[in-house]
């Protein structure tokens, strides 16, 4: 049996959050006693404040830092590799209230791109996780235009280095194949990771990072970090296949029917990208709008600041930077990698004509 706790707080300082933690870790005191060194693995997507709801909240990380102190001595760490802007780390770690946290706790921050990477089944990531006897994997609960949602397995590819999360989306441009090879990355890491969720102010929408934040309240925890994503989708009255990477897990032969959570009460219900809107049609039609049906990104000039994000995170060199950014539209594959790490809000979603049509 797979187990998952599932509660609700009113807000970061509610003293269910603390318990909440508690009580996980509490499962886990002498795992937690004998780590040496933990990593602390917070979703550090890019350069935003706490209220936006695209990162983790420090007060979330703070109170597991809080009850860590309890159960064990070990030297705590803490980094993740943002989406573009990785190679101005401290100044996503001071806009997400991060770099304060650690100097308050005297806890050391780590850039995954700090040292040469290392490589395991042929695939690259941060040896910082080799280097941590304990991850402790603190996600937030988001929308993605790709994936569906970013919880807990998606956080991980934050121990990918730099550009090269780019390679995936190049070399997994279809949105399943992605998140199939996401979860075999997050799968290197199984047994020596611990993940709780921050839903308590989560991202709706086009989401990771383009949506809004909402009030959810949801606090998660589980020692099964696809068991902890197929209950939290559910909770959140979609089909537990809608977070791709619990398709993918099942793909490779994971059995989501025996997860045990116990819902708490009330409704909670998030808006979905509109990328990831189906429209539901007539099997004639279906063939022949399925390539007129679609949302594609564009630059939007007067908000652009020329930073150069979006080109960094174009898998297939899509956008051009003349006189002024444009996204090619014959070449884009619609990851929306630039959508997701423009900090300045100028990249938009523009949808075909029949998807306004056919997609509410």
């Amino acid at each position: 049996m797979k187990t998952v706790k599932l509660d609700i707080a009113k807000g970061y300082d509610d003293p269910a959050v603390v318990s909440f933690i508690d009580s996980f870790f509490s499962r886990h005191a002498g795992r937690l006693e004998e780590a040496g060194r933990i990593l602390l693995k917070p979703n550090l997507l890019l350069a935003a404040p706490p209220e936006r709801g695209i990162t983790t909240h420090p007060l979330f990380v703070e109170a597991v830092i809080n009850v860590l102190r309890k159960y064990t001595k070990s030297e705590l760490i803490l980094g993740d590799s943002p989406g573009a802007n990785f190679g101005k780390y401290e100044t996503v770690l001071n806009k997400t209230g991060m770099a304060d946290l650690c100097a308050k706790h005297r806890i050391k921050t780590v850039r995954m791109e700090a040292s040469a990477p290392k490589m395991k089944n042929g695939r690259v990531y941060a040896p910082a996780a080799d280097e941590a006897d304990i991850i402790i994997n603190i996600a937030k609960l988001k929308t993605h235009s790709l994936t569906g949602l970013t919880l807990c397995v998606k956080n991980m590819f934050g121990l990918v280095p730099g550009n090269a999360k780019v390679g995936y989306h190049r070399a997994h441009p279809d949105d399943r194949e992605l998140a199939y090879n996401i979860y075999d990355f997050f799968s290197m890491f199984e047994g020596r990771v611990l993940n709780l969720l921050d839903g308590i102010i989560a991202h709706e929408g086009d989401g990771p990072s383009r949506g809004k934040p909402v009030h959810l309240g949801i606090m998660a925890a589980s020692n099964d970090a696809v068991a902890l994503d197929a209950a939290v989708t559910r909770l959140l009255g979609l089909d537990e296949d809608f977070c791709l990477t619990t398709l993918g897990a099942k793909r490779k032969g994971y059995d989501t029917s025996d997860i045990k959570a116990d819902k708490p009460e009330g409704q909670f219900r998030i808006k979905i990208p509109v990328s990831k809107r189906v429209p539901v049609l007539p099997d004639f039609l279906k063939s022949w709008v399925s390539d007129r049906i679609f949302v594609k990104p564009f630059i939007i000039s007067e908000k652009c600041i020329k930073c150069r994000l979006c080109v960094k995170s174009c898998p297939v060199d899509a956008i051009r930077s003349d006189d002024e950014f444009l996204i090619e539209p014959e070449k884009c594959i619609e990851c929306f990698c630039c959508h997701e790490v423009c900090e300045s809000d100028a990249v938009g979603m523009r949808r075909s004509f029949l998807h306004k049509v056919f997609v509410r």
